[in-house]
């Protein structure tokens, strides 16, 4: 058994770079080896995919989606069983002025009918953009559209490996490495408050000034 670790591949200004990595559980199985030419070409219909206008517009202009990396993995090891890293031909830049740093995101919660830790995941897309209301939080139509956005997003990428890969389905889940299940993603939701990923800055170099005191 294995299952599918898809990471879309971004960059930002100063260096710094970026992922979203949702997981996808194989309905049926890709055999001792995996087809490099149908794993390529899986990479490279994901790479090739644009976020919808809900998803584009909290990037901001200073990001842009360079690429897709897929990874197959052992489900019981989690060991690497192949790997393909594709790079668009023209990056996907996002919309709307940039008004926050780096580390800003929107949280899309991932639901499973699995109770506890190794049901539930996250994903962190980049909220540099988009207007806030004076309760500092995103307005309801914003959460809307990046939240449809994001359901037709991974349902793309579903579409994307099925294709390359026509005997195997495919569905959106969540990966537990301590309990080595990956249990198939039901419900996802967000709310309107804009969180922050610790990791999202790794390269970007600060300025700093300095008062004498």
């Amino acid at each position: 058994m294995s299952y599918v670790r898809v990471s879309i591949l971004g960059t930002a200004p100063g260096g710094e770079v970026w992922s979203v990595n949702p997981v996808f559980d194989p309905t049926g199985e890709f055999g001792s080896t995996v087809n490099q030419d149908a794993l390529d070409a899986a990479g490279n219909a994901i790479a090739a995919l644009n976020p919808g206008s809900g998803l584009l517009s909290l990037m901001s202009t200073v990001l842009t989606i360079t690429g897709a990396r897929v990874e197959v993995r052992d489900d019981s090891t989690d060991a690497l069983i192949g790997i393909t890293n594709q790079v668009r031909t023209t990056p996907a830049t996002g919309t709307g002025t940039p008004v926050r740093g780096a580390q800003a995101a929107l949280v899309f919660s991932l639901r499973t009918n699995t109770p506890g830790g190794s049901g539930r995941g996250r994903l962190y897309w980049p909220c540099i953009a988009s207007a806030i209301t004076t309760q500092l939080r995103l307005g309801a139509t914003d959460v809307t559209s990046a939240l449809n956005a994001m359901g037709v997003y991974l349902h793309a990428m579903e579409d994307a490996l099925a294709t390359a890969f026509p005997t195997i389905g495919f569905d959106l889940s969540v990966r537990s490495r301590q309990t080595h299940t990956t249990p198939h993603v039901n419900k996802i939701q967000v709310g309107n408050v804009i969180d922050t990923q610790r990791r999202r800055r790794d390269a970007m170099i600060e300025d700093y000034q300095t008062l004498a005191f």
